[in-house]
């Protein structure tokens, strides 16, 4: 990795799709990463002199106090999609206080909290810069969205209050080999039965790969540059259309796309906005570029939904 040594890291959420992608990554760059999660499941499989393993949750003192001793970076990826907000104090905003601590105590170098563009809300312009207001109680999954935004304080309070080095990334869908997520899925079960694929006209998301968000974690690690900041992450803006016929394709579908006039979408209110961040700050700030142009960025996509289209056909 440029511009530092060896490091001991630790990865909450290990095994979930971003933590899976990102560990391989880190352990080719010669780094020692602990992992942290409930479920290890597919990190069990990874053998690796430098991979350590820890079976707990954030929320859980100890588990952190094993999993994060020496640790020179973490990166918090770990967070519950609930709608509780019991789960969310009680689980993860609990867990992001004892990983502040944890940070605190280890004198660690660099704090990374991947956040989320749902504090946001409701978009009110497109593209959506990091100075657009965070509408939390208009977002979609409202509850969620508080937690996150203030976890998001939490930790821009350490850094100013105890100078602790921190960094908050905030994307909206991440894909990798395979691409997840309820509504995408249904989309696939709608094409491969034969039935037209309606989408609403206008809309769509940032969608970020996997290898550009590794490529921003390796350039914002102990950079001073990204200490106490706040970026955007994004590969390219893709519409539904778009996504729709990727899925047409992929499952051979008969039916086509059926684009309807946002004002007469009656679909998932999910889909109906324009999920278009900009990430010019870290673009120009600190140089994080998407490593493929827009047709390699789509075809990325294509694949990744066609892998996960397979493995959706292989378990029905």
């Amino acid at each position: 990795m440029p511009g530092y040594d060896r490091m001991r890291i630790l990865v909450t959420g290990g095994n979930g799709s971003v933590g899976r992608g990102l560990i391989p990554a880190l352990l080719a760059r010669d780094q020692h990463v602990v992992a942290l999660d409930k479920e290890l499941g597919a990190l069990r499989a990874m053998t690796h002199p430098e991979l350590e393993l820890v079976a707990g949750a954030v929320e859980d003192a100890s588990a952190i106090s094993e999993a994060s001793r020496g640790a020179e970076a973490i990166i918090h990826l770990a967070w519950s999609f609930s709608d509780d907000p019991r789960v969310l104090l009680e689980e993860d905003l609990r867990g992001h206080l004892n990983l502040l601590e944890a940070a605190r105590a280890n004198r660690t170098r660099h704090f990374v909290y991947t956040s989320t563009a749902v504090v946001y809300g409701k978009p009110l312009r497109a593209p959506i810069d990091e100075e657009h207001p965070l509408r939390v109680l208009e977002a979609r999954k409202p509850t969620y969205g508080m937690a996150k935004e203030f976890a998001e304080k939490l930790t821009l309070l350490a850094a100013r209050a105890d100078n602790l080095p921190a960094t908050i990334l905030r994307f909206w869908w991440a894909f990798g080999e395979e691409i997840g997520g309820r509504h995408l899925r249904e989309m696939l079960r709608t094409a491969a039965a034969g039935k037209p694929l309606p989408v609403p006209a206008n809309c769509g998301g940032s969608f970020l790969s996997m290898e550009d968000f590794i490529q921003v974690v390796e350039v914002i690690l102990l950079n001073a540059g990204s200490f106490g900041q706040v970026f955007n992450l994004a590969s390219l803006y893709v519409t539904w259309e778009e996504v729709g016929r990727m899925v047409v394709e992929v499952t051979g579908s008969s039916a086509g796309v059926e684009v309807v006039p946002a004002p007469e979408w009656t679909g998932a209110a999910f889909l109906a906005d324009r999920w278009e961040l900009d990430d010019r700050k870290i673009r120009e700030r600190l140089g994080c570029k998407p490593a493929r142009d827009a047709a390699g960025v789509r075809e990325a996509m294509r694949r990744a939904i066609a892998r996960t289209w397979k493995q959706m056909a292989q378990t029905t």
